[in-house]
């Protein structure tokens, strides 16, 4: 597998937008209702997380007042470094769910069953080390961009930022659980891979975020369900520049500890 990446950084692959829509939609279609469900977990999660945290330090007796001491402080020195800090954590922390969610479409294009522990399986895999360090990684270098753009009082192009990173560390997830990469080399194949079609990725991501927005208008209780076509797309977009061998070490999920 290591030989099939390394020759599609060399060699470029094809990617086709429109194949990539089916591929991702078809998929989709298997695993929405249980990624929806998966995702409101999640919220639940991490709203019982950050509101512990912020009962900690700032207490619930003046939240109004408690909020605007949190907006004053984030301008400030301390600030910017706490707000590093939570970025970095958090990005780890949530990082094995994420490939749970693109996992759940690699089990439902291979007609698999899929249960609400495959969002929390990679906790326990043997990916978790480089699944974590990746994205502590990419969570300090997105945090470190954005601090220094809010001391330039550029805050506004921090979404630039954000977007550029997620570009370009796109394949990231996939090629540590499905080519077997580690954490180092996952980050710098993914921005190689990533430069061989960057209009293409980036235009199929910018669909995927408006179909994801679609559930808006289902009186934005939708979007809890649509989130999910983003790593939808993502695992389409590996499938059809990268692949999968004929058997996956990654297929063996549920018949033996990943």
């Amino acid at each position: 597998m290591n030989n099939k990446i390394d020759s599609k950084i060399q060699n470029g692959y094809s990617l086709e937008t429109g194949s990539l829509i089916d591929q991702s939609i078809a998929t989709f279609k298997k695993t929405f209702l249980i990624s929806g469900v998966a995702m409101v977990l999640l919220i639940i999660l991490f709203v019982i997380i950050y509101g512990t945290l912020f009962a900690v330090f700032y207490g619930f007796t003046d939240v109004m007042g408690s909020m605007t001491e949190l907006q004053t402080r984030q301008s400030s020195v301390f600030g910017i470094l706490i707000t590093v800090l939570v970025t970095t954590i958090s990005t780890g922390f949530f990082a094995p769910i994420t490939a749970g969610f693109i996992h759940a479409n690699h089990l439902a294009k291979n007609n698999q069953e899929i249960g609400i522990n495959v969002f929390f399986e990679f906790y326990k895999s043997k990916f978790f080390k480089d699944i974590i360090i990746s994205y502590l990684l990419i969570g300090l270098t997105t945090g470190i961009l954005n601090a220094g753009l809010v001391l330039l009082k550029l805050e506004i192009l921090s979404y630039i930022v954000q977007a550029a990173v997620g570009l370009l560390t796109v394949f990231t997830l996939p090629l540590i659980i499905y080519g077997n990469q580690n954490f180092e080399n996952a980050l710098t194949k993914s921005m190689q891979l990533f430069l061989k079609q960057p209009v293409i990725i980036f235009v199929a991501l910018l669909l995927a975020v408006i179909g994801m927005f679609l559930g808006i208008f289902a009186l934005c209780i939708g979007l809890i369900f649509t989130i999910p076509y983003y790593y939808s797309m993502i695992y389409a977009i590996y499938n059809q520049a990268i692949g999968f061998e004929e058997k996956s070490v990654i297929d063996e999920i549920g018949q033996e500890e990943i």
